[in-house]
Order: structure tokens, then C-alpha cells, then sequence
């Protein structure tokens, strides 16, 4: 370390000022919703070698610490003094954007001719074009039809604007007003920060602000290593699941082996499914990428609270990621909702760590961020307004030590839920009812967190609703040691009227004036036995509106009567009650739908046809997948699928090809 500890920590205390301050900034300037009021943006500072040295924890989205602008800058040749880069392109990109709706903006920052640092930030803008109005449409086949690409381009040129870029990007948006403020509030960010770096180069000289990112992503990598080396070494291996991929019922299995051994961690996704048809695909080109492996993240920053949040903790982690599988697509592959998978892989990830570690992983939250989205005509230029209605999380998992957190996912906390107020400022629609859910929450000795519905009212002729990253309608939040699954997310139109209707998930929606949309998110799973939680837990929930009288008795085995007016719990009863329940000690409660899943899908067998589906090319597998699934229904293959089963299929479809 070329740095004293103490003028290290004077030093991570001015670059974090600077990261979390051009988030400020954007945060004031935006223009929509998105960004001031969701927080869909980010800010960091690179180092020369584009890892990002510093990555505020407090401001924005958490999830882009891992990521590098190295690509993006070399795609522009050479850098000057004043210049800006703008991209949204995942595949020249190596992920650094991973859909086209976010817009990533950075400039270099020199020193006497010298780079020494970029400053960068994005936003998840309103519009850029593509199928549906805010671009992201879950059955988008390919990522033409997603919007507008912008490969890595100069948006200012040695301090001037680049019109013809400004022209064609106001050209492919429904919303060229709104993309432009945001735009707009990200220039202003990355200059300001700056103007602070070279302050800072003052007033402690280039070589201790070179010396010193250095040393804080040696020191996050130092005791990242030291979290890592507390887990046991060995091969824990997971797998978790996508409803479907909006083309057929058949589930999309993400699955992961965590391969630990003297401080470092690999995780091998080879067993993954393939491609999708749809826009459920992570970019990553067969590079380490932070968004495979955020649930590891989370952990080592959880446990070091106060480790420097910097791309050096990421070090120590590799990846195997094989081409055409989920998490490695070939072009062009579409990848609007690769959230989704991000989600699914928190879980797979942090569910492979429980076989090691089970005391400090929690059970599953509810494993969506569904963004529901509402677009309106603007009759007077031709345009459309957009907002986010709201961020639909759901509950966190319960953890050994602590309840899960209501109404959201500890895999999406860096999202806020709009003010209500503010929603109907900005767009027509009438919120009817935004509030958790009771009965919702994964019993357990800590339970998971609560979902939440929102039911709002269409007010214009001509709108249309999103709703990317809708999951946990088919298969549970699981459960852990002894705890309960969460419920599943439901959505419902115009519920309790003569017009009630189930939907499916939301990909687009055109509903009509006078509408009303019901969308109710998963809970959280529950951690440990619910018949080890206090009475008075229970109590405390019922008084709180958030479980039943039934739901406590039949769940939690607690006895609930009025006494003198008031309710409390019978202990006697709760404690026969209790007794009489033989307790389920199985670590895991995936749920009925998984289990009855799994019954005929086994893991062997999933693993076995995601190995030879490797033997095809990318875009032949997800229809050969369905083949192989639709042939052993077609069978009456009901039984428990084997390897050898899955062989037999595989053979028999390549007689058949022949």
C-alpha cells in the first residue's frame, strides 16, 4: 500500500462525497419520474484502468460496482480533455449497459495530458424507441426490437455538444423531451464531478490521488478475501426458476455451482439454461459481470459494513458462463428484462451459500422489481407522457436474526416507491389503494416480508401499461430452515366488479378509461420453524392488521381470544396447539408448484439437457428445450425424469433431425 491508512480514509471520504454528490445532482436536474423519484440511476468514479474506485452506497441503484467503462472508452478512440461518451449498447459495451433503456454517460478527466480517473453515471431513461411505449417489452425477440442502439459515440467533443448525436437521439424517442433533461442532469454530474477531482488533485497532488484509488480497491479486495475465506470450502450448487419466457409455460431454470476454495469464489454457470426467445437474457460476453453474482455482493458488504464499496471486492470472484446460455447470450438476443434474471440469481446464488452457511443467509424475497409503467397520449404535440407508477418489490426473505423487510426485496432496496402525490402530478391516473397485503408473508420463526397491491384507475383514452420483471406467479419465494414459502404476485382487473378478471403477466396492456389495474407482488419466505416464534410476534401482527386470527392459529399455532375487551393469546391453548403439530424441520419449503415440478423435471435431469442443448447452436436451443419438454408431456412421462431419460429424448429428437 502506497497510502498511510489515515490519508486513505481522508481520501475514500472526499471520492465518496464526489460519487454520492453527482448523484445529488442528477437527482434535483432529472426530469421524470424514473430517476427523481424511483432512483433508476447511478453514479461512480473509474480509475485509468475503468474499475470503478469508489461506488456510493446511499445514492441510486447499488448494482453496477463490478462493472468497467474500459470497452465503452476504447470504442472511442482516442480521449480528449472535454470529451463524453454516451452508450446503451450491452454487446460492444461487456455489459457495462445491459439494456437499451439505460443510458450511460462518462467522461474522462485528465491532469496535464494525463487520464487519471472518469467520472460516470446512468440513467434508466423514459423512451428509446422499440416495440412498446417505454421500450422494454418482455416478448421483444431480438434487440432490434428493443429501440434505439447507441454504440459507444462522443455526446461533447472537447467541450462542444455533438449535434448530429443530440439529433438522431431526439429522433428515436417517444419522449425526446424528458430523455433530454435526464441527459442533461447526467452532463452536469460528470462535470461537476470534475471540477471537484481536480480540486482534489490540488490541493494532495496527482500521484496521491492515483496512489490512493489504488490502495481502496487493494484494501476492498483484501477483505473481500477476508468475508470469502469465512465459508467453507467446497461446491454448493442451486438452482432457481423463471415462471416461463412469455412463449410457453415451460419454466426457465437458472442454475449455479459456488466453487470455494482458499478466498476465492467461482461460480459456474454451465448447467444454465439456454438463450431465451425473449427478452429475458443477461449480456455478460463470458465476463465477470456484478450482476450475476449480487447476492454475493450483498453478503460480503453485510458482512464488513464498512468495507470500501469499490470494484477491487469483486476480485476475488470469477465466472464460467458458456456462450448462449442465459447468462452469456449470443447477438442478437434481446435483453430488455434482464433484471429479471439478476433477481432469480440473487436467490440461486444465496441459495447455493446456504448449504454452507445457512445461519447467515436469508430465505428468498420475493425475487421481482416489477416496473409498471404508465404511458399517455400528449394530444397537443404528438408525443407521450410517462411515469413509473410504482416499483413493485415485494417482501424481503426472513434471515436467521430478523424478519424480512415489508413490501420489499433486500435484492431491489435501492428502489424508492413513488409518492402518490407526486404520481398524480405528473400523469392522469387515480391510485385507488397502495398498502401491504396480509397473509402474505412466508410463515416462520422470523417471517418474510409482506407483499404489497396496488390498484390504481386509467383516466385517458389511449394508454397503454408496462409492467418489465413480473415474477413469482407460479413458483414461490422459498422458505428456509424450517420456514415457509411466500405467496405468489397476482394481477387482477377491475377486482371486485362484475368485470373481474385474472391476468397474465403484463407485457403490454390496453386497458380502457375507468379501468382499474390490481397488481399484488410475492411475499417473502420465512427463516425457521413458525412454531418457534413468540406469541406475542403474533399478536403484535394481528393488532397490526397484517395476519388474520385464522392465519396465526393455523400457521403459527397461536391462540387468539378476547379477553376485557381486547385480544391477546390464549397460552394454554397456544401451547397444546403447538405441542399436537408435528414440526417440519426440512430446510427448504419451495412450494407446491416446484415441488410438483421437480417431481417429474428432477435437477439431474434439467442439468443433463442443459449440457447437450451446448451441442447446438445459440439460437437453436430454447426450441429444442421445448421440444424435448413438449415430447416427454406428449409421452405421458409423468414420472420422475432421469438422465438417461432425457438421453433417450435427445436421441430420439436427432434421428428425427436427421
Amino acid at each position: 500500500m502506497k497510502t498511510d491508512p489515515a490519508t486513505l480514509e481522508i481520501m475514500r471520504s472526499y471520492y465518496n462525497a464526489i460519487a454520492a454528490g453527482m448523484g445529488h445532482v442528477i437527482e434535483r436536474t432529472s426530469f421524470t419520474t424514473f430517476v427523481k423519484e424511483s432512483a433508476d440511476f447511478a453514479t461512480a468514479l473509474a480509475a485509468p484502468s475503468g474499475e470503478f474506485f469508489v461506488y456510493p452506497k446511499t445514492v441510486g441503484v447499488t448494482i453496477f460496482l463490478g462493472l468497467s467503462v474500459k470497452r465503452a472508452a476504447e470504442a472511442c478512440g482516442p480521449l480528449e480533455p472535454g470529451d463524453i461518451i454516451i452508450t446503451n449498447e450491452p454487446y460492444s459495451s461487456d455489459g457495462l449497459a445491459t439494456h437499451l433503456p439505460d443510458v450511460h454517460v462518462f467522461k474522462p478527466i485528465f491532469v496535464d495530458g494525463e487520464l487519471i480517473s472518469y467520472a460516470w453515471a446512468f440513467v434508466h431513461c423514459s423512451d428509446v424507441g422499440g416495440l412498446v411505449p417505454s421500450s422494454i417489452s418482455p416478448e421483444a425477440t431480438d434487440i432490434h426490437q428493443e429501440g434505439l442502439r447507441i454504440p459507444p459515440v462522443k455526446l461533447y467533443k472537447r467541450g462542444e455538444a455533438n449535434p448530429d448525436v443530440h439529433t438522431f437521439l431526439n429522433a428515436n424517442s417517444r419522449s425526446p423531451k424528458l430523455n433530454l433533461g435526464d441527459f442533461n442532469a447526467m452532463v452536469a454530474a460528470v462535470n461537476t464531478a470534475e471540477q471537484r477531482m481536480l480540486s482534489l488533485v490540488d490541493k494532495f497532488g496527482v500521484q496521491a490521488v492515483k496512489d490512493s484509488m489504488e490502495d481502496l480497491m487493494d484494501q476492498g479486495e483484501s477483505r473481500a478475501r477476508q468475508v470469502i475465506s469465512r465459508i467453507p470450502d467446497g461446491t454448493y450448487s442451486f438452482a432457481d426458476y423463471l415462471d416461463d419466457d412469455m412463449v410457453s409455460d415451460t419454466p426457465v431454470r437458472l442454475a449455479v455451482s459456488v466453487i470455494v476454495k482458499d478466498g476465492d469464489i467461482t461460480l459456474d454457470f454451465s448447467k444454465c439454461d439456454p438463450q431465451v426467445r425473449t427478452a429475458f437474457n443477461l449480456v455478460t460476453n463470458g465476463k465477470k459481470h456484478s450482476f450475476l453474482f449480487q447476492g454475493l455482493i450483498n453478503y460480503i458488504i453485510s458482512s464488513d459494513p464498512y468495507i470500501p464499496v469499490n470494484g477491487g471486492l469483486t476480485r476475488p470472484i470469477s465466472v464460467i458462463a458458456p456462450a448462449g446460455t442465459l447468462v452469456n447470450p449470443v447477438y442478437p438476443a434481446a435483453v430488455g428484462v434482464r433484471h429479471t434474471i439478476t433477481m432469480r440469481l440473487y436467490n440461486a446464488v444465496l441459495g447455493a451459500l446456504a448449504k454452507a452457511i445457512p445461519d447467515e443467509i436469508p430465505a428468498a424475497g420475493a425475487g421481482q422489481s416489477a416496473i409498471v409503467v404508465l404511458s399517455t397520449p400528449d394530444l397537443l404535440n404528438g408525443t407521450r407522457n410517462m411515469a413509473v407508477v410504482q416499483p413493485m418489490g415485494g417482501g424481503g426473505g426472513g434471515q436467521s436474526d430478523m424478519d424480512g423487510a415489508d413490501g420489499i426485496d433486500h435484492a431491489s432496496g435501492f428502489l424508492r416507491n413513488t409518492p402518490i402525490e407526486s404520481l398524480e402530478q405528473h400523469i392522469e391516473v387515480l391510485v385507488h389503494r397502495y398498502e401491504l397485503l396480509e397473509n402474505t408473508a412466508g410463515a416462520g420463526q422470523h417471517r418474510g416480508g409482506h407483499a404489497i397491491v396496488l390498484d390504481f384507475e386509467i383516466l385517458e383514452e389511449g394508454s397503454t401499461v408496462t409492467a418489465r420483471g413480473m415474477e413469482r406467479l407460479r413458483f414461490h419465494p422459498w422458505g428456509l430452515a424450517g420456514g415457509q414459502a411466500g405467496s405468489l404476485g397476482q394481477v387482477t382487473l377491475n377486482p371486485g366488479s362484475e368485470q373481474e378478471r385474472p391476468l397474465p403477466k403484463i407485457s403490454v396492456l390496453h386497458p380502457s378509461p375507468g379501468d382499474i389495474i390490481s397488481i399484488q407482488s410475492p411475499g417473502g419466505g420465512g427463516w425457521g420453524s413458525p412454531y418457534l416464534r413468540k406469541p406475542e410476534e403474533v399478536l403484535e401482527e394481528f393488532r397490526a392488521g397484517l395476519i388474520s386470527q385464522e392465519h396465526a392459529e393455523q400457521q403459527y399455532g397461536v391462540v387468539l381470544e378476547v379477553q376485557n375487551g381486547s385480544w391477546s393469546v390464549n397460552k394454554g391453548a397456544t401451547e397444546s396447539l403447538r405441542e399436537s403439530v408435528q414440526v417440519q424441520d426440512d430446510m427448504w419449503d419451495f412450494g407446491p408448484s416446484r415441488t410438483a415440478y421437480e417431481s417429474v423435471w428432477t435437477p439431474e435431469a434439467s442439468d443433463t439437457l442443459a449440457v447437450l442443448l451446448q451441442q447446438l447452436p445459440p439460437m437453436q436451443r430454447a426450441v429444442r428445450k421445448q421440444w424435448v419438454h413438449d415430447e416427454a408431456a406428449r409421452q405421458s412421462k409423468d414420472h420422475a425424469l432421469m438422465p438417461e431419460d432425457i438421453q433417450g429424448l435427445w436421441e430420439q429428437w436427432a434421428a428425427t433431425a436427421r
